[in-house]
């Protein structure tokens, strides 16, 4: 119950500062400009003057790209094709084998408590 008042006084609180802003954004503009002439503005022609045209889509392809790499880069991705996937890659591999054979010496020095293997 207590999460559930927490978010009702969160929101009535959001409501109040937004309801306050807009009453402010409101008296300002009513003040500022009383008798305020329409502005004309001026013809601009579609298609010409500085502008991408048809690859104006690459910005926001870019800007994903963007935004991926740099998530890979946050979280440890690296770079590039290099490396591989997997333990086996790179830095990871030589500890391994590392384990892998300290495993071998441990369970060669250890006596077996089983059976000698011979068959009866």
């Amino acid at each position: 119950m207590s999460f559930a008042r927490s978010i009702a006084v969160l929101l009535l609180f959001t409501l109040v500062g937004v309801a306050g802003y807009q009453i402010g954004i409101s008296q300002t503009i009513a003040t500022a400009a009383p008798a305020a002439a329409p502005v004309a503005y001026g013809y601009y022609p579609w298609g010409y003057g500085f502008g991408f045209g048809f690859f104006g889509f690459l910005f926001p392809l870019f800007g994903l790209f963007l935004f991926f790499g740099l998530l890979r880069m946050a979280f440890g991705g690296g770079r590039g094709w290099g490396g591989g996937y997997g333990m086996k890659s790179g830095r990871h591999w030589g500890r391994l084998e590392e384990m892998h054979e300290e495993l071998h010496k441990q369970q060669t020095d250890k006596p077996s408590g089983g059976p000698s293997g011979t068959a009866t």
